[in-house]
């Protein structure tokens, strides 16, 4: 129960209103205590000071004064001592009438006038310092005291009802600020148990609003995973049927008679058991790119020379579809780059494949495939462009995701977008995946009807081997 959170911030606001109503109150009260005691005690020497003056005005002198200052003082408290406009003493209560004060502090001096003249002055002493060291001033009668009980007693039912108040506020607020998590908490418990269709409403646009955004981003996110996995599961189970069932037909052909064994039939069934090893491979591959734990033998490897053994393997086969291969390469040498040779050459193998094969057949314009190379400002760029149909924003947005075809009935009859040949569907997502394993990056560039061109893109390294920064 009281590990909620909305019953901590009710109880976190409710302490702080509390505490600052408790200082609020003492200091409140210690200035209205302090506040009220100089006005009285000022009220109270103001009008001695008339009675004073009432005094002189009637008997024209000081005599017989002192019986006045006497009662005055029968509070207690405090002294007085009267002295005439010469400044001789005529009167005191409470003090000596010798010129020192014994110690005494002084509280007031106020001028008695009469007609326009000074005719004495008063001195109002604290009589509480003349021994005990303690004031005396504070002491006030019943009327001053009940008023301040009054306001005390003020200060403190409205400090309840601050109390009060505040308590009902916070537990508003913070049912207001928890709703949200509540509503998260509640759908991570759904989307725990599987129901990727869960979103929560965004509100605000503070932190929990931000937090309910990520949320619902990460539960499309694992939807989208989700449903691209059980599309990958899918494509699998396809690929690998092709290949089986081509074996089965085959084998329970020359089981039943109806094929003889000859090596044109066995080698049919090599054939596919070679393909489906390869797809098996590509699969192995393309899990343990995507899991960062592909093996590399990483070395500094010569750019030029890597594409040139690639444009000698696939000219002979460019020639046989009646491709145009061309090698196109910098005047200026490329630097070396640190990477696997055997992934390069993969990699090489199917960005080649891949444009080969789309190249236009039986078109006016002749079928062209460039290979080459650059220097730019984050390391070397190689590219490998066609002059094939190209691709829409959407299938540029889609052509490196595993079985993703951009025409899937021309791309199987004519072997797949992605491989050397299989057509796995895979050759690209391998691509990136290797690329991505060398700290690289790749990336497609194309318009429909003006072909296609892949990059991608592996940092220098220096002499010493390591690499450019």
């Amino acid at each position: 129960m009281f590990n909620r959170l909305w019953i901590k911030l009710t109880a976190a606001i409710l302490l702080v209103v509390i505490v600052g109503v408790s200082v609020v109150a003492l200091l409140s009260n210690r200035v209205t205590t302090t506040g009220f005691q100089q006005f009285v005690n000022e009220s109270q020497f103001d009008d001695l000071a008339q009675r004073l003056a009432g005094y002189y005005r009637q008997q024209g002198n000081w005599s017989g004064v002192e019986f006045l200052l006497v009662a005055e003082r029968s509070g207690g408290g405090v002294a007085y001592r009267l002295l005439d406009a010469s400044g001789q003493v005529v009167a005191s209560a409470g003090a000596g009438r010798g010129r020192a004060m014994s110690g005494m502090t002084q509280v007031a001096m106020l001028p008695i006038g009469v007609d326009g003249r000074v005719v004495g002055t008063l001195f109002v002493l604290d009589a509480g310092n003349a021994g005990t060291g303690q004031s005396n001033m504070n002491q006030l009668n019943l009327h001053a005291t009940a008023f301040l009980q009054s306001v005390n007693r003020a200060l403190l039912w409205g400090g309840l009802a601050a109390v009060g108040l505040a308590l009902l506020l916070g537990v508003w607020l913070s049912q207001r600020l928890t709703r949200p998590l509540r509503q998260l908490t509640q759908a991570t418990h759904r989307l725990a148990a599987g129901d990727l269709s869960q979103s929560v409403g965004v509100d605000s646009a503070d932190e929990i609003g931000e937090l309910a955004s990520s949320f619902n981003r990460m539960a499309q996110s694992l939807a989208a995973a989700d449903r691209q996995r059980q599309q990958m599961l899918a494509d699998v189970a396809h690929e690998l049927r092709t290949p089986l069932s081509v074996m089965r037909g085959h084998l329970e052909g020359m089981l039943d008679g109806v094929f003889a064994p000859t090596p044109e039939n066995l080698t049919l069934v090599h054939e596919e058991t070679i393909r489906l090893g390869r797809l098996v491979d590509e699969l192995r591959t393309l899990s343990l790119a995507e899991a960062g734990q592909l093996p590399l033998e990483k070395t500094p490897l010569d750019v030029a020379l890597l594409l040139q053994q690639a444009y000698a393997a696939f000219v002979p086969l460019a020639e046989a579809e009646g491709v145009q291969l061309s090698l196109d390469l910098p005047a200026a040498s490329v630097p070396p780059v640190l990477a696997d040779r055997a992934r390069m050459q993969q990699v090489l193998g199917n960005l080649l494949a891949n444009a080969l094969r789309f190249a236009p057949r039986g078109s006016s314009g002749a079928p062209q495939v460039t290979l080459g190379a650059m220097v730019g400002a984050e390391g070397a760029r190689v590219f490998v462009r066609d002059n094939g149909p190209g691709l829409t924003e959407e299938a540029q947005a889609r052509v490196f995701d595993r079985f993703w075809r951009a025409d899937s009935a021309r791309s199987r009859a004519m072997g797949g977008n992605g491989g050397n040949g299989a057509g796995s569907g895979l050759g690209l997502s391998i691509c990136r995946g290797i690329i991505h394993a060398h700290g690289g990056r790749i990336w497609v560039a194309s318009q429909p009807g003006a072909g296609t061109t892949f990059w991608f893109m592996l940092p220098l390294v220096a002499a010493n081997g390591e690499p450019v920064s």
